[in-house]
């Protein structure tokens, strides 16, 4: 991860004033890219860190999959107790929140006395990098990025998980544009007491008036920074907790959503929104024509599989593609039809695909044929393409080999906005009752890809 001068990339201050000195201190971790933790985490290379922990990019050599995983750095005395306290806290949250805008919890571990949590992969960027890329968001965007969070926060309270650390470093838009909520880091249970030290933890300029008074909290405390959430990405900036109500008169949205959020950013928690869930209703009716993100692409994942006569995907994915021509939201669209935007031509699938395994190669020649080149384990695709599905089979170093290394694949390619989105499903094996697994999303990208790509794509090696 780069610094960059957006002014809330501020490290959570999550301990008592001292723990927090400690923390900013970088005490850098002892492990390093080319360790293997218990014998089954290789690390790759470094992605960023905090004063609480280094996440690297790993490779799960059981399953064949690129992880991250997040070392806790190593603190003595009470500030690493704390910590540690802190981070199994994040573990015990994240363990228990399966939901498709919460990242996955794969597996928690200790290596060396070095704490670590194994996480998904994500592809994309944090809602902080976007504000500070592209500064104001539409309110459509804006709305369904909230839409999204609250889901994620009605989930975890339903289970009784508040996460009180929502902010934009902590909301990932990934590249097929899904949302997802990270680090719980500060994570409280609903039915317990933690204490007036962990009732203060937050991160400055992002907590609501009761949780920066150490102050008794509930799931209203999340439904106060979802709404300081939504203002900011209306707004381009952080506005001052103590100021959000004024900064209202700013926004160029409906009397009707003002409302909400003024009510959303009320000082006392009892005139808030009661749940996640009433504010997501609340800003759905004065949103006027904002449909629910998660919900839109699960309907539209359906109406792609039955066209094409496969099984469903799953909520456990977490989105997919746009379907061509998928209904408006509102009633008064819903009653015109909607004409199908074509399938991408063979040519606009030919190019450079972001994904969530990193970057792919893709060529479809005249007659459909089609071949791909990806980093992931030096993988090759070799099928056929036409009318946005492409058919066709996957291989992958070491062997290249079913039923490890090699098996079906159909990718389906659909305009989305701007580029070229992709969502697959492939299977391990040619088995004809083999099971099919979707876990493969990504988007076209002008970007120039690797030169090592290009020189694999050049020797058009073929799968055994």
């Amino acid at each position: 991860m780069t610094a960059s001068s957006y002014p809330q990339e501020r490290r959570a201050t999550t301990m008592d004033e001292i723990v927090r000195r400690v923390a900013r201190i970088e005490s850098p971790s002892t492990l390093l890219p080319g360790q293997v933790l218990d014998g089954t985490y290789e690390l790759v290379e470094r992605l960023g860190g905090g004063g609480m922990g280094v996440v690297f990019r790993a490779r799960d050599r059981r399953l064949g999959r690129d992880v991250a995983v997040k070392v806790l750095r190593p603190y003595a005395g009470d500030a690493g107790d704390h910590l540690r306290q802190l981070f199994a806290r994040e573990a015990r949250a994240t363990a228990q929140l399966a939901h498709p805008s919460i990242v996955t919890l794969h597996h928690v571990g200790e290596h060396a006395e070095h704490p670590y949590l194994v996480l998904e992969l994500l592809a994309g960027e944090t809602l902080a990098a976007r504000l500070a890329r592209r500064g104001r968001l539409p309110v459509d965007e804006a709305l369904a990025i909230a839409d999204a969070v609250l889901g994620a926060l009605a989930f975890a309270h339903e289970r009784g998980v508040l996460h009180r650390d929502l902010k934009p470093n902590n909301v990932f838009l990934t590249v097929d544009d899904r949302v997802k909520v990270l680090d719980f880091g500060i994570a409280l249970t609903l039915d317990a007491d933690p204490g007036p030290t962990t009732r203060a933890a937050g991160t400055p300029g992002y907590m609501a008036p009761e949780q920066r008074d150490g102050g008794a909290q509930d799931a209203r405390t999340d439904v106060w920074a979802a709404a300081l959430l939504l203002v900011e990405c209306l707004l381009g900036r952080l506005v001052a907790a103590d100021t959000a109500g004024d900064a209202l008169a700013e926004l160029d949205v409906t009397a009707a959503l003002r409302g909400v959020l003024a009510r959303a950013l009320a000082a006392d928690p009892a005139a808030r929104p009661g749940s996640a869930d009433e504010l997501r209703g609340a800003l759905a009716r004065a949103g006027g024509r904002l449909a629910p993100a998660v919900d839109v692409r699960r309907r539209r994942r359906r109406g792609l599989a039955a066209a094409a006569g496969l099984l469903a995907l799953g909520a456990a994915s977490g989105g997919g593609l746009a379907r061509l021509g998928a209904a408006p939201a509102d009633a008064a669209a819903a009653r015109c039809p909607v004409v199908p935007r074509p399938a991408p031509t063979l040519a606009e699938v030919t190019g450079t695909y972001t994904t969530n395994t990193g970057v792919l190669l893709f060529t479809v020649d005249a007659d459909g044929r089609a071949y791909g080149v990806y980093q992931h384990d030096d993988g090759i695709l070799v099928g056929h393409y036409n009318d946005g599905l492409f058919m066709g089979v996957w291989c992958e170093a070491p062997t290249r080999r079913a039923p490890d290394d090699a098996g079906q694949i159909e990718i389906r390619f659909a305009h989305n906005a701007s580029h070229v989105q992709i969502e697959s499903r492939w299977t391990y094996g040619y088995d004809r009752d083999a099971r099919w697994l979707p876990d493969w999303y990504g988007k076209s990208t002008a970007t120039m890809p690797p030169p090592g790509l290009t020189a694999r794509m050049k020797e058009h090696v073929q799968c055994p």
